[in-house]
């Protein structure tokens, strides 16, 4: 069985007009393997007109990482340099490989800003080998429907697999380093059993209420560092509403890290070539549809 080996409470912090719980990087621990960021947008309720049309002005670069966006509630629309403007809804996911440079926007879909709704979300930064850094951008948007959900035995829970496989399914999202991001949901009242990757580095993250995590009773909005042995993980719903779980992990790359602000390369010579090809325009910049016409990337 596997155990807790350290957790850490969420840390607020602000993204834009959003209070978000970063979680990763803590105190504790710098990275989960390829992972190098983790924020969660907390179960929020936006009022019709809330927030003001969207100006551009969160329109922001990327290098050498993956973001890799969950909405759990909500809509959220996408805009890059590269053209890919698509919106995800509730359930589905946001993939994108920053490789050489990329300026991306994102944003709540126009009718979710009209109408007001619910919003949940989490964002993941993870790095990428050196030989992926250098190639050009990438981008994909998944609907909840094509992303497979595994039962587990005794039907009182379910794997949701966002990225990476479980039990022979997987998502169609490349991965570069062995890594996973599971949504796990539990019956209330229950207790599963998870297998994960012996050996590998792995996490998990309570977005919504507490739990029991092997022997270790967990609060909301912490992020649990799980042990190398064994390959199981034994976890118990105490609430009588259904648990949300977050598991996370992969290969750690050894290559050197060179991160400042949205950039991540191997080198400060390779930082300083980033910053100075996004600044010469070699990233490109934003189009957006009509509607939108006053909008700067």
């Amino acid at each position: 069985m596997k155990h807790v080996s350290f957790q850490e409470q969420a840390q607020p912090d602000r993204v834009g007009t959003f209070t978000i719980a970063r979680a990763l990087p803590n105190r504790a621990v710098k990275a989960v393997g390829p992972f190098l960021l983790f924020d969660h947008l907390p179960r929020r309720e936006i009022a019709a007109d809330e927030l003001p049309e969207p100006d551009g002005s969160f329109a922001h670069p990327h290098a050498g990482i993956v973001t890799f966006t969950y909405v759990m509630e909500g809509t959220m629309t996408h805009f890059d340099s590269l053209g890919n403007n698509s919106t995800v809804t509730a359930g589905g996911v946001q993939w994108m490989n920053a490789g050489n440079g990329i300026i991306h926007d994102e944003m709540l879909a126009t009718p979710m800003r009209r109408d007001g709704g619910p919003l949940h979300s989490f964002q993941f930064w993870i790095n990428l080998p050196a030989r992926n850094k250098i190639e050009p951008a990438q981008y994909m948007p998944v609907s909840s429907p094509d992303l497979p959900v595994v039962m587990l035995a005794g039907g009182r829970g379910e794997v949701k697999v966002l990225l990476g496989g479980y039990d022979g399914h997987s998502s169609p999202i490349p991965t570069y380093a062995g890594e996973f991001i599971w949504h796990v949901r539990i019956e209330p009242l229950a207790t599963v059993d998870i297998a994960l990757h012996a050996g590998l580095p792995v996490a998990g993250y309570l977005p919504t209420q507490g739990a029991m995590v092997g022997d270790a009773k967990i609060d909301a909005h912490t992020l649990i560092g799980l042990d190398a042995r064994g390959g199981t993980l034994e976890i118990t719903n105490p609430a009588a509403e259904p648990l949300d779980l977050l598991l996370f992990g992969g290969e750690a790359i050894t290559d050197p890290i060179a991160m400042r602000g949205p950039f991540v390369m191997n080198s400060d010579g390779a930082l300083t070539e980033a910053f100075r090809a996004y600044r010469a325009g070699t990233f490109g910049q934003i189009t957006y549809p009509a509607d939108h016409a006053a909008h700067k990337s």
